[in-house]
């Protein structure tokens, strides 16, 4: 009964096997691409999604076919910008001109505004997040910036409340840490806006005081030292 299952089936407990032994990397290597990746290309991630991509295509074994070393399979391709290319290393190739112009282009832009961003009348925290936003994203784009870099910067833009902490920080001899400036910046915010609110509450204070005790006013008679000046003038004269 058992042999004449498994002649009459054999696909059943062979098939699987001889297909994984004759092209077990191709396989899983397509099981493997059609899974989303993170990021999704577009006009401001190209060194991003290159890196990504290079790291799939290289442990898959597709890096001869993408530097043209070896004809890849024919395939269909949807997307109109690279849809003309007839091989991947063509279709790679088109991919780095087109899209790394605008990588380019959005360097310059995260950069100067790295280097123009003030934190005028923002919180300390926003100011600082907006200058995380855009540090975050030179990094995603292959373009770091130091965290001593980081911390001048932060520094520079803060205005004149800040002088004195600015002062004290760049002082110091020792290494600070972004994240403890973070915190340095913070405290002296909160100090600031207590300074604030102590000095307005004695403005506050000294008027209702000038109010509950008005001092008197001081009243001239004119008329009368004018009478009496007259007569001793008078008297004088006599």
């Amino acid at each position: 009964m058992a042999n004449s299952i498994q002649s009459s089936n054999p696909q059943q407990f062979h098939g699987p096997e001889v297909i994984s032994s004759q092209q077990p990397n191709t396989i899983q290597s397509l099981h493997m691409l059609n899974h989303p990746l993170p990021v999704k290309l577009d006009r401001n991630n190209y060194v991003l999604w290159k890196t990504q991509m290079e790291n799939v295509i290289y442990a898959n074994g597709f890096k001869e076919h993408i530097e043209g070393l070896k004809p890849c399979p024919p395939q269909m391709i949807a997307t109109c910008e690279i849809i003309a290319y007839q091989t991947s290393n063509t279709t790679w190739v088109a991919l780095e001109k087109i899209f790394s112009a605008s990588s380019k282009a959005r360097i310059m832009q995260l950069r100067l505004a790295f280097q123009t961003t003030r934190k005028g009348s923002l919180p300390i925290m926003e100011y600082i997040l907006k200058m995380k936003i855009i540090t975050d994203s030179l990094a995603a784009i292959g373009e770091p910036v130091a965290e001593r870099d980081q911390i001048l910067q932060l520094l520079a833009s803060l205005g004149a409340d800040y002088n004195s902490i600015v002062a004290s920080l760049t002082a110091r001899e020792d290494d600070l840490t972004l994240h403890s400036v973070h915190s340095i910046l913070l405290s002296h915010e909160q100090r600031l806006h207590f300074q604030n609110s102590t000095t307005e509450d004695e403005v506050i204070s000294a008027h209702i005081t000038t109010q509950d005790h008005p001092q008197p006013s001081r009243k001239y008679h004119i008329g009368k030292h004018s009478s009496s000046f007259n007569s001793q003038n008078s008297y004088h004269h006599q």
